[in-house]
């Protein structure tokens, strides 16, 4: 018996443990039911094989405190937390019960908070109470980390406000759970608190408070930490957790050239802080700075998918589309395998660029081994976004149709509603919008504008004119400037030009460039050369660099045979100096982008093109097209 405990004692590993339990039932020793040997063995199994330790634990008629507690503590542990609690009851249930003490409660709330279980946590809170357990540090640290992950911040402050103990654990889950609870201002006081009180920081104190700081924007209170840090750890290059704390804060504070000497000084350019590398990264490109941003994504020696995701999105919100798939495409050579992100920033540029063919092998790619196309609602809208801006309505309305009504939420009906209506198709996105009503989805002003604009492109004058009033009667959503430029449009388009011209003159705010180019626009179809200039006036006023404005009156006013007016036009022109911004486009071809500038010759496809756009004049010229030249019009090239 005695080797059996030396052999227990010194055991390291499962196979062991498992030798020396199938001696003990070999020679019988099992049937002794030795309290020692048996509570060593479960105790080891709890840690090792949760099974293998269960069976021991069954076989025992009444289980010590110290038995069950091993037994919780495994189960808190592993991925059935619920038999913790149900083996609690087992111990008060049986006779006589076995009653819990403080090392019991620690695992059981932690159980709880896995489960998520409010009601639960509130009872045993109730028996923490009862068995005097409310005093035990263990104890109160681990309710205060129940509450705050069940996001019940009230009791939790309560509990953390009636403790008779606190020590450093319990302030820093204090002002940890605070900053996540959107409390960050209050962490700052409970931390002025434990300093008045001589409670030692540690590392994870600060970590929280540099976290709340980054939540408040709050430099001065950062600097004052970051100070702080320095004075008890001094360099902060030993230090990943630090290191990303204060880098992070000062990146959200807006102090970029600061976090960037924090990182160069700290140093670091390995795989400790590559999270910090990415926080600055991130920090760039969301500001807009995409060339700092890439500046420093160069710089990295150390890359993960979280910063090739930040540089891409960066690329992809700042407008550089192209750039993001290149990058995105790089990411997928070097063998990483990008996050939900990543992939719809790149989808998202698809979108904008119009690259079917590279959207398309996105999407089949990774909508089978990442996100189920019926399972992520978000991945499903910038797919069906996607497939409709590049022209490919059918395939979006296809995968629309094919969603489930749990994941129909407004944003997917806004995003196959708009794809309809850029496609023409006023009477279908109508029907849509008609259906996400009888399905009990609420439209918000995003909604308005695809539905109005559906309307405008299907020219359902009337249709638009009742879903314009509907939305302040019936919906409560005050119409704003992209609402007032669907109407504008849509009234221009059916010749309501007077109409169009008196929306405009009774909107509550000034009218911008978008809605007067509209009626500009409309005038120039329908003739209306007193209200264009009245609208060709407001945009110079706004935009008198702008050239196309000049240059489409000019056009107008020759096609109405004004052609003294338009001379004066084309005059002011050339005397302001005044030029047309050049226009261009993107071709997708063998899954490349090209992107083609007017009167650029750059491209090695150049000659090509040019020689191809030849080839197509002289056949249209073949079969009888014939250029309609019967007034000579401002070159607009």
């Amino acid at each position: 018996m005695n080797g059996l405990k030396a052999l227990l004692a010194s055991c390291k590993n499962l196979k062991q443990a498992l030798q020396i339990h199938g001696h003990m039932v070999v020679t019988g020793l099992h049937h002794h039911r030795d309290l020692f040997l048996l509570t060593k063995l479960i105790s080891f199994f709890a840690t090792t094989s949760l099974h293998h330790s269960y069976l021991l634990f069954s076989q025992i008629a009444n289980p010590d405190v110290f038995l069950c507690n091993a037994m919780i503590r495994a189960f808190s542990l592993s991925n059935t937390p619920q038999h913790a609690l149900s083996l609690y009851k087992l111990m008060l249930s049986s006779s006589p019960p076995t009653l819990p003490n403080s090392f019991t409660f620690p695992f059981l709330l932690k159980s709880c908070a896995k489960l998520s279980c409010p009601k639960r946590g509130l009872q045993l809170h109730c028996h923490v109470i009862k068995y005097g357990s409310d005093s035990d540090i263990f104890v109160v640290n681990a309710l205060l980390h129940f509450y705050f992950v069940l996001g019940d911040a009230h009791n939790a402050c309560k509990v953390f406000e009636q403790s008779p103990v606190r020590d450093c654990v319990s302030y820093n889950t204090v002002i940890n759970g605070l900053v996540h609870a959107g409390r960050a201002h209050c962490s700052l006081g409970i931390f002025g608190e434990m300093r008045g009180l001589g409670v030692q920081v540690d590392e994870y104190t600060l970590v929280a408070l540099l976290s709340a700081c980054s939540s408040l924007e709050d430099h001065r209170s950062g600097r004052q930490l970051h100070g702080l840090v320095y004075r008890k750890l001094g360099c902060l290059g030993d230090n990943e957790l630090l290191m990303n704390a204060v880098v992070d804060m000062y990146a959200k504070c807006g102090w970029l050239e600061v976090a960037e000497r924090v990182i160069v000084s700290g140093m670091g350019n390995g795989k400790s802080v590559v999270k910090a590398w990415t926080s600055l990264v991130n920090a760039y490109a969301c500001r807009g700075e995409v060339e700092a941003a890439r500046r420093l994504f160069d710089q990295m020696g150390e890359r993960d998918v979280v910063t090739w995701t930040a540089m891409i999105n960066g690329y992809s919100h700042a407008g550089y589309f192209q750039e993001a798939l290149e990058l995105f495409v790089q990411l997928e050579g070097l063998g990483m395998k990008p996050d939900e992100v990543a992939v719809v920033a790149a989808l998202s540029a698809c979108a904008k660029l119009g690259a079917l063919e590279l959207g398309r092998r996105i999407h089949h790619k990774y909508a089978g081994e990442n996100w189920q196309c019926d399972q992520n609602g978000g991945f499903i809208c910038v797919v069906v976004d996607m497939y409709a801006k590049c022209g490919s309505i059918d395939t979006a309305l296809d995968i629309f149709c094919k969603t489930s009504d749990d994941l129909r939420t407004t944003f997917l009906y806004n995003c196959i509603i708009s794809g309809l209506a850029h496609h023409g198709l006023g009477e279908d996105a109508m029907a849509l919008f008609e259906e996400m009503r009888l399905l009990g989805l609420r439209p918000n002003e995003i909604t308005f504008v695809a539905v109005l604009c559906a309307c405008d492109h299907g020219g359902l004058v009337d249709d638009g004119k009742r879903l314009f009033e509907s939305m302040l009667t019936e919906h409560a959503i005050s119409p704003q400037m992209e609402h007032y430029g669907c109407m504008v449009d849509l009234l221009g388009r059916a010749g309501h030009l007077k109409e169009a011209y008196h929306l405009i003159l009774n909107m509550p705010f000034k009218a911008n460039t978008v809605i007067w180019r509209a009626l500009l626009s409309a005038c120039k179809v329908h003739g209306y050369v007193e209200l264009a200039k009245l609208a060709c006036q407001e945009l110079l006023a706004m935009e008198h660099d702008h050239g196309a404005r000049y240059v489409m009156l000019s056009n107008m006013l020759t096609d109405m045979d004004q052609h003294d007016e338009a001379a004066s036009v084309r005059k002011a022109i050339d005397n302001v100096g005044i030029q047309k911004p050049a226009g261009w486009s993107y071709v997708e071809m063998n899954g490349a982008l090209h992107k083609f500038l007017a009167g650029d010759k750059s491209h090695p496809e150049a000659k090509t093109t040019e020689l191809m756009l030849r080839d197509i004049n002289m056949g249209l010229k073949t079969v009888g097209h014939v250029i309609r030249a019967s007034k000579t019009v401002f070159d607009t090239d």
